[in-house]
């Protein structure tokens, strides 16, 4: 009678635990892909849809009404998933991993109520949806000759004409570090205290994460008066 009832305080702590692994194996690829909802964010949705499953189960009662917890459960993600998805320029990005974590909270929340076979289930279809379709989605974009819109970015930079030098030692490295289309870059005097930049480029390789090296590193140089760097995508072709 005492180890039943030790292996009933047990199991929610083993529930939790199982919730926390399986929404860490599900965020692997997103962080992988260096998404906003990672490891971390997905764990912790599995793991706070278990918590209130649970909590429906032994704080309510068995009389409780579950349907009415996983109600409250997809409101809540909802509003997530929402946080994840965003606009950038003429595209939307985040769908994926809000999809994601609508299917780590439906997992957690079956762990929370004691269906660990379905846990399991649902925790193995999302990695071969992950991993094997994505495989499949690039492959029939490459068959079907999909051409995605690449970021452009506009640079304007004004510089004390002696700091010139320097701003374009940033840009060469620029250039050759991140995977850069140069479309326009143009010099000049603006008057005899400033020197003006102008510069667009495409990005193919970490768009945010470049940008934002160059405008930090463009910052960094003493003598740089203005500095502007605006990002715009092109609408996908119908």
């Amino acid at each position: 009678m005492a180890h039943a009832r030790m292996m009933s305080d047990i199991e929610p702590a083993l529930q939790l635990l199982m919730s926390a692994l399986f929404g860490t194996l599900v965020g692997i690829e997103r962080q992988w892909r260096h998404k906003n909802a990672g490891l971390k964010t997905n764990a912790l949705v599995s793991v706070g849809a278990t918590s209130f499953g649970l909590i429906a189960l032994h704080g309510f009662g068995p009389g409780s009404q579950p349907t009415q917890i996983a109600a409250g459960v997809v409101t809540g993600v909802g509003f997530i998933g929402a946080g994840v998805i965003m606009h950038r320029g003429a595209s939307l990005q985040g769908i994926n991993s809000a999809a994601t974590l609508w299917a780590a909270a439906g997992m957690g929340l079956a762990l929370g109520q004691g269906y660990y076979e379905l846990a399991s289930y649902i925790l193995g279809v999302v990695l071969i949806t992950q991993f094997s379709l994505q495989w499949a989605t690039n492959y029939i974009n490459r068959r079907s000759g999909l051409k995605i819109p690449l970021p452009t970015y506009h640079l304007s930079l004004g510089c004390e004409p002696s700091k010139i030098e320097g701003v374009r030692k940033v840009w060469s490295d620029f250039v050759q570090e991140f995977g850069v289309s140069v479309t326009r870059y143009r010099e000049e005097r603006a008057g005899p205290t400033e020197t003006l930049v102008e510069a667009s480029f495409e990005l193919s390789a970490a768009p945010v994460d470049g940008a934002n090296s160059l405008v930090q590193s463009f910052a960094h140089i003493d003598g740089v008066t203005r500095l502007d760097c605006q990002q715009s995508v092109p609408p996908k072709a119908e």
